[in-house]
């Protein structure tokens, strides 16, 4: 029997939620699929909007949590622990400002049923065709992914940066999330959650333990590239201690 699967989305201030749900609600193997949303503290009309998703798509269960302290990584944490008390052994998460593709959903767990040593699944990230989509951004993003897990290892001196996962397009098995401690109830100013803990999955469970599947797709905006440039945000994910620094934040949540 294939486990269920639960997915969290972390949001603060998010216009673009309504696209990620709908997205989800897409998803081809749907069946036993819900989806945890967190509040994390907005302060504009997010949790109303999600509500009115709930109550006009009833076919896919949606809990709306709240999580006032601040953090994508303490919003996460607290939708993880929540679908893991709920009894799902699988986890995913995407963001509010992202758009998984029909299979994602099936992918998942045709990949971890097929591959019972991996407990952390990434995949490829795609530019999201909004109003920030720019021509190129199709080569740009997946190249810069790529290219910011071998700078961070390099930086860090730490090659289990090199199977970082991003928060948008991961999912994980419950066991090995409670395992590894989960996400660092941290904001993003401070650190990426996403990243510590995929190289702390590796730390604790090996590199076979993180697999990077290129047909696991999730389309993200590209709305902070088109904001802060490429340079910040490279300095953004290279030196955390400049963060609220020497630099400004890139997002605060």
């Amino acid at each position: 029997m294939t486990d269920r699967l639960a997915v969290v989305v972390p949001v603060f201030n998010e216009p673009g939620v309504a696209r990620t749900l709908e997205a989800l609600h897409r998803q081809r193997d749907r069946d036993g699929l819900h989806v945890y949303v967190v509040d994390n503290g907005s302060t504009d009309d997010t949790a109303q909007r999600v509500r009115r998703f709930a109550a006009a798509r009833p076919a896919l269960g949606i809990t709306l949590l709240s999580e006032l302290e601040k953090g994508t990584g303490a919003a996460s944490d607290t939708g993880f622990r929540r679908a893991i008390d709920d009894g799902f052994a699988l986890v995913a998460r995407t963001d509010g400002d992202s758009e998984p593709e029909e299979d994602w959903a099936g992918r998942i767990r045709e990949l971890f049923a097929r591959r019972p040593e991996v407990a952390l699944i990434g995949g490829t990230s795609v530019p999201l065709r909004d109003r920030h989509y720019r021509w190129g951004d199709g080569l740009l993003m997946p190249g810069a992914l790529r290219l910011l897990r071998i700078m961070i290892a390099v930086s860090r001196l730490d090659a289990a940066y090199l199977r970082f996962v991003a928060g948008h397009n991961m999912a994980v098995r419950a066991s090995a999330y409670l395992e590894t401690g989960g996400f660092a109830r941290t904001a993003i100013d401070t650190r990426d959650e996403d990243i510590d803990f995929s190289a702390r999955v590796v730390h604790h469970l090996g590199f076979a333990a993180v697999l990077i599947d290129p047909r696991l797709r999730v389309a993200t905006s590209m709305r902070r590239v088109r904001r802060y440039g490429l340079s910040l945000m490279g300095i953004h994910h290279l030196v955390p201690a400049l963060r609220g620094r020497l630099i400004r934040t890139i997002d605060v949540r």
